[in-house]
């Protein structure tokens, strides 16, 4: 997997193939799935990635801390 991060567009792009996206679904307001011609998922484009992201990371992180090891 690759991940790209457009800072001035705010655009996270997760890449999981370097397959050839042929179709593309927009499953929210933000968020692209693109597919390669066998329906495999090439990748997920996140927009304004900083507010819909960060949050639930941070999230995360404050739940695994208290994670007892």
């Amino acid at each position: 997997m690759k991940v790209y991060y457009d800072k001035e567009a705010d655009i996270l792009n997760l890449k999981f193939s370097d397959s050839k996206a042929v179709d593309s679904d927009m499953i929210d307001d933000d968020v692209v799935v693109s597919f390669d011609e066998k329906g495999n998922i090439v990748s997920i484009e996140i927009w304004r990635a900083r507010e819909l992201i960060l949050p639930a990371f941070l999230q995360y992180l404050k739940e695994i801390k208290n994670i007892p090891r």
